[in-house]
């Protein structure tokens, strides 16, 4: 499998305990496995190195494809660009280098390779005699690893698979799972989509455990975003008592809560927490800070001069005018643009605080509300929404009036909040897909498709050929593998 072939970091980052920020260090694919998982400080630079992609894949192509694909974006059309132009218009082409087909199957997994690479080195260390300082850090950065790996197989099923609920017992077709660096020749099949749930579960809940005791910057995998992310996967599944009861850990922990409407732009586009991480807001459970700006980083995907993903006049008509989610949209005269991933005007590029918001608490409590609401549980569903709304309007709890006439008004109260809170995160493809809705991309859409109908093969992408053609074990997505 030429995506799973035995390879170590190619860049390793240092995470600095006193807040400066990233370093690069040498490359180290040339050497042995032995000689860099010799000690804990070889896993530790592996495991950061690990960071790294994983923060390059989730905010190039993957952060984007979630929204691009949807609803909430018109592109605009730039000189000279082509972009994940394909992806725009669900253009499917399993040979398509330019766009997500190959580069988000190629990336996951050159980051899952590295993954359990540092969970081999710290088994095989934690094996051996070792004092518990020594102990105590393999056993963290095991689990910490097992909460990376556990989020990029989730977003590898997002893309390269049907939501969790499109078969009554998810039983088609999910992504291979590789636990190991595979040997040379050994080759994987696709497991169904309940089992990869059922591994991302796995993991979270061994990263929880390992985690439980760990104070960590929000810029690493930490216990409360594992179980904020549970609260998500449970809530994908449709298994609404679980999804409550992680999401309610998290908010009754005290140590997440929303950030005033004063601090919402702050959150996202604070250049302080590019260094000083104890500077990045309670709200933000985990984010990811990547090295550097890049054309294709998300930031400059919807922050440049030129910028792609323009913010359709649908999106902003759900927002109440002194809503602090609608002053996140800006006019240019290019189109409408998030500010979630823009900077304070005068901060140079290499203080620009790119980061990715793997998960927030504001998503936790909307996890919450929906799941209530699966439960016949409303009243519990408005309070949680109620939070969300105060928050937005500058208001409190107590002042927010939600009205509706019927469940399903409640339901698409509920469904439109999480849209104004997300927006432009990543999730919004995903959410119509489990709704089992059609994507409907209104006026001034320019892609070559701007309505596509529910159920659909070409909601996922195709699996990439050269993996096709590389294990005959993987079987192609219907349609879109051509």
């Amino acid at each position: 499998m030429k995506i799973f072939k035995y390879t170590l970091l190619a860049t390793a980052l240092i995470f600095s305990s006193c807040g400066k920020g990233f370093l690069e260090i040498e490359p180290i694919g040339q050497l042995g496995k032995e000689q860099l998982f010799a000690d804990v400080n070889g896993v530790r630079d592996a495991l950061t190195g690990s960071y790294s992609l994983v923060a390059k894949f989730m905010q190039s192509e993957y952060g984007i494809y979630g929204d691009l694909r949807a609803d909430d974006v018109t592109r605009i059309n730039t000189p000279g660009s082509n972009y994940m132009l394909n992806d725009y218009s669900y253009i499917f082409n399993e040979e398509d280098a330019t766009g997500s087909t190959m580069t988000i199957w190629a990336d996951g997994y050159a980051a899952l390779n590295n993954i359990n690479n540092v969970i081999e080195g710290a088994e095989e260390l934690l094996a051996g005699r070792l004092n518990g300082v020594e102990t105590a850090s393999l056993q963290k950065y095991v689990a910490e690893a097992q909460v990376l790996r556990a989020t990029v197989f989730l977003a590898l099923c997002n893309v390269y698979s049907q939501h969790f609920t499109y078969t009554a017992d998810a039983s088609h077709l999910g992504i291979p799972l590789p636990l190991r660096t595979p040997a040379p020749g050994v080759k994987l099949a696709r497991a169904t989509v309940k089992e990869t749930y059922a591994q991302i579960i796995a993991d979270l809940k061994a990263g929880i455990e390992g985690l439980t005791q760990v104070n960590n910057y929000r810029i690493y995998a930490n216990a409360d975003a594992a179980k904020g992310l549970l609260s998500r996967v449970y809530l994908y599944m449709g298994d609404y008592e679980n999804a409550v009861k992680y999401a309610s850990e998290v908010i009754n922990s005290g140590k997440n809560n929303l950030v005033p409407a004063v601090d919402y732009l702050d959150m996202y586009i604070s250049n302080a927490q590019r260094t000083d991480f104890s500077s990045i807001k309670s709200e933000v459970l985990w984010q990811m800070n990547p090295s550097s700006v890049s054309s294709q980083y998300m930031a400059s995907f919807y922050n440049s001069v030129n910028f792609l993903g323009s913010t359709n006049s649908t999106y902003l008509n759900l927002f109440e005018a002194n809503d602090v989610r609608r002053s996140m949209i800006a006019s240019t005269a290019s189109g409408n643009k998030t500010l979630k991933y823009g900077t304070y005007e005068g901060v140079s590029n290499a203080l620009w605080p790119v980061n990715y918001k793997v998960i927030r608490s504001a998503e936790v409590i909307l996890n919450r509300a929906e799941s209530y609401y699966k439960q016949q549980k409303y009243d519990l569903a408005v309070a949680d929404i109620k939070t969300i709304k105060a928050r937005a309007l500058n208001k409190s709890p107590e002042s927010i009036s939600v009205s509706y006439a019927s469940p399903e008004e409640l339901f698409t109260i509920i469904k439109n909040e999480r849209r104004k809170e997300l927006g432009f995160e990543g999730h919004r493809l995903y959410d119509i897909f489990r709704y089992k809705e059609s994507v409907n991309r209104g006026a001034g859409c320019n892609a070559g498709m701007c309505s596509i109908s529910y159920p659909n093969d070409i909601f996922v992408l195709p699996i990439p050929k050269t993996e096709l053609d590389a294990n005959e074990l993987i079987k192609p997505n219907p349609t879109v593998n051509n």
